[in-house]
């Protein structure tokens, strides 16, 4: 007897066959943002340039969505983190977390940056910049947010 496969049911299979060999080609990663610049453009939205030091050494465009202030001053916020390395790039989706510092202007980040898609060896990557930590002023851009995380690419 004959199995026919159905058009959505093949693509699915090939989803899961996709990332499972995607699994199987990870690494371990870390690094550093470092804002060059960053505004807000509403009330609830904000973009922003900068610096990535790490294992992924090159820049990022993001763009900051859905900004709310929750209890005792926590900002929570989407994002997306466009990250161009010499080799490709990186896009995340992005879940934000940031909790007021003792010292006015300051923020501590939580976060987690999901990949959703890549080019040149990036391409088909799954993972993401999973925890996130440091302290960062964004109307003077000092400081840093540093990451760490799994990149997986077939």
């Amino acid at each position: 007897m004959t199995t026919i496969l159905r058009p959505a049911l093949l693509l699915a299979l090939l989803a899961s066959a996709d990332t499972a060999h995607a699994q199987h080609n990870c690494r371990t990663v870390a690094g550093s943002f470092r804002f060059t610049m960053f505004q807000f453009t509403s009330a609830t939205t904000a973009y922003a340039e900068g610096v990535v030091d790490g294992d992924l050494v090159g820049s990022f465009v993001a763009n900051y969505f859905n900004i709310s202030q929750s209890g005792e001053g926590v900002l929570q916020l989407n994002g997306s983190h466009a990250i161009a390395t010499g080799g490709g790039t990186l896009t995340t989706f992005d879940r934000i977390h940031l909790q007021p510092d003792r010292e006015a202007g300051w923020f501590r980040p939580n976060s987690q940056l999901r990949i959703i898609e890549g080019s040149a060896p990036y391409a088909e990557a799954t993972g993401g910049l999973l925890h996130t930590h440091g302290r960062v002023n964004p109307s003077t851009l000092e400081g840093s947010i540093d990451w760490k995380g799994r990149v997986c690419a077939p």
